[in-house]
């Protein structure tokens, strides 16, 4: 849990409350009204919620109130005082909450999910979002959340593969989980006893032949395309950092003086800061476009983001141009890894590159400087424009 607080709540404190390191939450407690905190998380969340000693469980039992500020300190005070008066009556708040919420169909229970859960606390709730119009509402909206069994739920998750491939039906049923633990955490889950389909981990990166044509395509997009989708795909091949990093790169992460790219913590996947270097392609980019720039994105765009987003477009030209047909934006970062490894590097250089956060590399990682993964990507990177075709000996017999 994160730090403690203790003071008399007010809007303007509220207001200016400093938001925690990402992935964590803060607890500020209310002297105002006994019982009332309000959870700060990363993302700019803040719920009021009521607390109190549970002599039964043994620990604090907590129940949400609602976010701030769609509901106003005062009515958030005379909530958790109704809650601490029922306490003393003999009511258990959270148990009305609970079977309140057995009685919901999955609707109202997808939609609690997304802003109580998904919205504060998750970066990949527009995921979430997505999946759960698309494919969880539309199945089991109307049903109520009681009337799901496993049986239901594993015929579902296998008619999934007739429009999707298994590592997606795979992301929906472990968001159908989640629902049900986040949410519903006193009921029985039926997804607990259905089995995820087996994958397989994708290997698929540009041969020295496609890295040819990949090259020849992105000057084609260039001179008689787009220039910005050209220099975006370089920029991921070169950098090995993942698409949404690359597509909303700000100027001021740019370290000019130790050539390196900044991601903050709350920009990673894996939620620590990652320091990228900068090689000579990619600087020579990021010079000429600096000229230019007339906006805090590297690569700017009038939608309500302020930066480019992907180019499924673009991508599809450079793809016909190039003769790519099995090959996704997210293997160009699985190129920069497969070329540092032929060139030699350690899975603990290409983890750093690749901001992997392996625990048995961790130590490792935490010790290293950049000069050998920036000799690495260097390495990487002159291979990739250079590709040298095996050699082939002709043998003798006899």
């Amino acid at each position: 849990m994160g730090k403690e607080n203790s003071f008399n709540f007010t809007e303007e404190r509220l207001r200016a409350i400093v938001l925690p390191d990402a992935g964590k939450r803060d607890y500020y407690n209310d002297t105002g009204e006994k019982g009332l905190r309000l959870c700060v998380s990363s993302t700019g969340s803040k719920s009021f919620q009521f607390q109190r000693w549970s002599p039964e469980k043994q620990r604090p039992v907590v129940v949400t109130i609602a976010k701030w500020p769609d509901i106003s300190l005062n009515a958030a005070r005379l909530k958790a005082a109704a809650m601490r008066q029922g306490v003393i009556n003999g009511e258990d708040p959270q148990a009305e909450k609970r079977q309140k919420r057995e009685t919901m169909t999955l609707e109202q229970i997808f939609d609690l999910y997304l802003t109580e859960h998904a919205i504060p606390h998750k970066r990949t709730a527009k995921d979430d979002q997505t999946m759960i119009r698309l494919h969880l509402k539309p199945t089991f909206g109307k049903r109520r959340v009681d009337e799901l069994t496993t049986e239901t739920v594993r015929s579902w998750h296998t008619s999934l593969t007739k429009t999707m491939k298994p590592a997606s039906a795979n992301r929906h049923l472990a968001l159908l989980r989640s629902v049900y633990n986040v949410m519903l955490p006193d009921m029985p889950n039926p997804c607990r006893m259905v089995k995820m389909f087996r994958e397989y981990s994708r290997d698929r990166f540009l041969q020295p032949e496609e890295l040819e044509r990949f090259f020849q395509a992105i000057e084609k997009e260039r001179t008689e395309g787009n220039p910005d989708i050209a220099d975006y795909l370089l920029l991921c091949i070169f950098t090995g950092a993942r698409r949404s990093n690359v597509l909303a790169m700000q100027w001021k992460d740019i370290d000019r003086a130790r050539n390196q790219w900044r991601i903050a913590g709350e920009e990673s996947k894996n939620k620590s800061i990652m320091l990228v270097p900068l090689v000579g392609e990619v600087l020579a980019i990021l010079e000429r476009r600096r000229e230019l720039a007339s906006s805090i994105f590297v690569f700017p765009s009038y939608g309500k983001t302020g930066h480019l987003q992907e180019p499924k477009t673009g991508w599809a030209r450079i793809k016909e141009y190039a003769g790519l047909e099995d090959v996704r934006l997210h293997d160009l970062r699985r190129t920069m890894g497969s070329y540092q490894t032929i060139g030699g590097a350690s899975t603990a250089i290409v983890g750093k590159t690749l901001g992997h956060k392996n625990p048995a590399s961790t130590a490792v990682y935490a010790r290293m400087t950049l000069d050998p993964v920036r000799e690495s990507m260097e390495k990487a990177v002159a291979m990739m424009k250079t590709p040298v075709p095996p050699k082939v000996v002709n043998i003798k017999i006899g």
